[in-house]
């Protein structure tokens, strides 16, 4: 249950379940059935659950804290019944604990029907809910990319509306269903059947048999790289967890009305039985649907903007007071009390498509009754009001005065993007003044033109690890002249699988890109991990340079109970000007089966740009939902810097994290870290080369966890550690900047990093 509040309120409009389908029945039967908890017993059975324990305000702003006490979750007649409870202590502060528990490690499935008969509690502040979460939340990134399915979620104060939600994607998008029945059958005085059926391609939600939503559109992905292969990231074993909040930044909160007591049913789930059924197999060969174009309606001169006066909104929020005149397209803005937010006072026209791989320029006049400041932009609404254009804060003087701008629209086509003006918070009521908004298309992006430089993580082959596209194969062209089988692994690894016939050889089967535009003067390193059937050869081909390796059989064990490894390959290339360079490998053989993943072609250090001189490429902020982030590349003098602003810390220390991956690391080999760093704030940071730990949960941290203070004036840092273990070239560098030590920080601050180096140091050393 993580939520973003305005996302929610945003998307339920638009988004809502009705109850179109309501004749259509399940697709399972009782023979289907693979496991049920009908709690018969006397107590709960921790064969098959979880307790879990987490702090107040550890997601949503919630008040309560979970543990495992008899008083909160326990098994009576026949039911589980989890109670939320209020304690006032002497001092004047109050507490409150509640249940959670769940079946992660114990009882996970990969789609199927998930059913649970239940009651809710009622009252203002309770949000009691039946959901599940992936059991490897780091395989496809933290959340929301993770992905979350919520079955029922009935808020207290509304106890006949049901509310299913689908949570994914980066930026954060969802959707949602909601089905209400009569007041006198409401959902905590009588007991309901609540039940998800997940298929590949598809998720229905019922209510008492009935369905009332059907997603089978959504994605997962990180900025800047390809949408992974569909239907990720709902391809994955997933948990049920069942549990009772109290507050939150979407229920609200307890007030005088609220009943606690441990006598009445008021403050308490009831849960009859869950159960699972599942297919015996399920076809995972499925297409995303296709949406219809986004199509953008001009005017005679080209603009998007619409001039009638219903096709724009004037919106309040935080204390703000106001209203608009318009004909559609001249606007008075007039404003009583100017509220505590930016957007307090907001004048919009949603709805405005814009296509990806545009160009576009965007102009209006504007002028005050009085100097002041306006901020204006261009938000997505449906994918975490992600800016399009701005925000661009401008001064408004008493005459009027011609603002334009010109932006490209590298983001997915979206039909439904918002010009905003945010009038609010701005130390003025002054009124304003806007006519002549355009919105226009100026020009395409040339994507050839730009070549294929790399992606965020510095990787100059795109889809390296085989997660993206069509099959997984996608941005990879393939030439296979003897009719090998090409896929990729299901399992965990999602290794590139190719199984050639007796007598191929290695031209036979080819995977290649194209067009990679590398920088003069920079040496990069060409790598990949593989193993095969039996021992075989695979030949890189790149620049001109040709590279055959022998290539071994996984081995059957490793040492210490460690997984065995794939073998590691890597060679240099150093090109002396710009050039755009083609990568291929050959990968035919004789009746053999080769593996292959993680093809790599990036600039050869530990870590690339730590100058900042490519802006953020390479690196990627990490901002959990719990804390509030945003990066960008300054110019300082001759210098460029990463400029991190935190307005709030979350309350784990890696909750913000400015990160890069694939980072190589050789075993023995001594290597120094070494950065600049200030802060406005005087705090602690904290910083890593730790194992990535995303697909087993082992990120043991190879250069120790380095904390640091850092203050308002620059400060040189530096390390050295000695690799202890095996070479690893997947490793990951972090700076957390979270609540180092438990400490919380909520004020906003800024954090500066110039010149991060991680050079190797032991070679060096034995030249002198």
């Amino acid at each position: 249950m993580k939520f973003n509040k305005i996302g929610l309120l945003a998307c339920s409009t638009i988004l809502c379940g009705t109850l179109a389908f309501a004749q259509e029945t399940s697709m399972y039967t009782d023979a289907d059935l693979v496991w049920q908890e009908d709690f018969s017993g006397k107590k709960l059975n921790m064969k098959d659950w979880n307790f879990e324990f987490h702090e107040p305000g550890w997601v949503n702003a919630e008040l309560q804290s979970y543990d495992d006490s008899s008083k909160n979750t326990y098994v009576k007649d026949g039911f589980l019944v989890i109670q939320a409870l209020k304690k006032e202590n002497k001092n004047g502060t109050v507490e409150y604990t509640s249940g959670r528990i769940n079946t992660m490690g114990k009882h996970e499935f990969t789609y199927g029907r998930f059913e649970a008969r239940l009651k809710v509690p009622k009252g203002p502040g309770f949000l009691p809910a039946f959901w599940m979460m992936p059991g490897d939340e780091t395989y496809y990134g933290q959340w929301p990319k993770c992905g979350e399915i919520d079955i029922m979620e009935v808020l207290g104060h509304e106890t006949n509306k049901l509310y299913g939600t689908l949570h994914f994607g980066e930026p954060h998008a969802m959707q949602q269903g909601t089905y209400e029945v009569e007041e006198a059958h409401n959902f905590a005085d009588e007991f309901h059947v609540f039940a998800v059926e997940w298929e590949p391609g598809e998720i229905r939600w019922y209510c008492d048999g009935k369905l009332y939503k059907k997603v089978n559109d959504w994605f997962t992905k990180r900025p800047g790289f390809g949408e992974l292969s569909y239907p990720a990231p709902f391809d994955q074993p997933f948990y049920i967890i069942l549990n009772v909040a109290v507050g939150g930044s979407w229920v609200g909160y307890p007030d005088e009305t609220t009943n606690f007591d441990p006598k009445l049913d008021d403050a308490k789930m009831y849960v009859d039985y869950v159960k699972v059924y599942q297919k015996k197999t399920y076809n995972e060969d499925v297409d995303k649907p296709e949406h219809a174009p986004v199509v953008a309606k001009t005017d005679s001169s080209g603009n998007m903007v619409s001039t009638n006066k219903t096709a724009w909104e004037f919106l309040k929020a935080g204390g703000g007071v106001g209203s608009v005149e318009t004909d559609g397209k001249n606007h008075t803005i007039k404003t009583e009390k100017e509220g505590s937010l930016e957007y307090s006072i907001q004048y919009v026209q949603p709805n405005v498509p814009l296509n990806m791989g545009f160009k576009y320029r965007y102009s209006f006049d504007a002028w005050a009754d009085s100097p002041r400041t306006m901020i204006t932009g261009i938000s997505a609404p449906n994918n975490s009001y992600e800016r399009r254009f701005g925000d661009v804060k401008i001064k408004l003087s008493t005459k009027p005065q011609h603002f334009s701008w010109e932006f490209e629209m590298e983001a997915d086509s979206d039909p439904a993007c918002r010009i905003e003006y945010n009038c609010g918070a701005q130390d003025s009521t002054a009124t304003i003044h806007i006519s002549n908004v355009r919105l226009e298309k100026i020009g395409e992006i040339d994507y050839a033109a730009l070549g294929k430089g790399s992606l965020p993580d510095g990787n100059y082959i795109y889809n390296g690890q085989f997660q993206e596209g069509k099959n997984r194969l996608g941005e990879w062209t393939i030439e296979n002249k003897v009719n090998a089988e090409i896929k990729v692994t299901k399992d965990r690894a999602r290794m590139l699988c190719v199984t050639s016939p007796k007598k191929a050889k290695p031209e036979d089967v080819i995977i290649k890109q194209t067009g990679l535009k590398l920088e003069g003067g920079k040496t990069y390193v060409v790598k990949f991990d593989a193993y095969s059937s039996k021992t075989t050869t695979i030949t890189a081909r790149f620049a001109g340079i040709t590279k055959t390796e022998r290539i071994m059989p996984l081995p059957s064990s490793s040492k210490k109970g460690k997984p065995a490894l794939p073998g590691h390959y890597q060679w240099t290339l150093a090109p002396e000007k710009d050039c755009e360079i083609d990568f291929e490998l050959l990968l035919g053989s004789d009746g053999q089966t080769l593996y292959v993943d993680n093809v790599y072609v990036k600039e050869n250090a530990v870590i690339a740009n730590g100058s900042f001189e490519r802006k953020l490429t390479g690196w990627e902020l990490y901002a959990h939902q719990n804390s509030s982030a945003a990066c960008e590349v300054i110019q300082s003098g001759d210098s460029k810097q990463a400029s991190v602003t935190i307005e709030k810390t979350g309350n784990l220390d890696w909750m913000i994290q400015l990160k890069q991956n694939g980072c190589l690391l050789e075993k023995g080999k001594k290597y120094k870290i070494s950065l600049k760093a200030k802060s406005d704030l005087d705090r602690t940071i904290m910083l890593a080369l730790q194992r990535d730990g995303s697909k087993d949960d082992n990120w043991f941290p190879y250069s120790n966890t380095l904390r640091f203070e850092v203050g308002k004036e620059f400060k040189d840092y530096e390390w050295t550690f000695v690799m202890g273990g095996d070479s690893d070239p997947n490793v990951i560098f972090t700076i957390s900047m979270g609540a180092v030590s438990d400490k919380i920080i909520n004020k906003k601050h800024t954090i500066v990093f110039d010149d991060i180096r991680v050079e190797e140091i032991e070679t060096q050393e034995k030249k002198k």
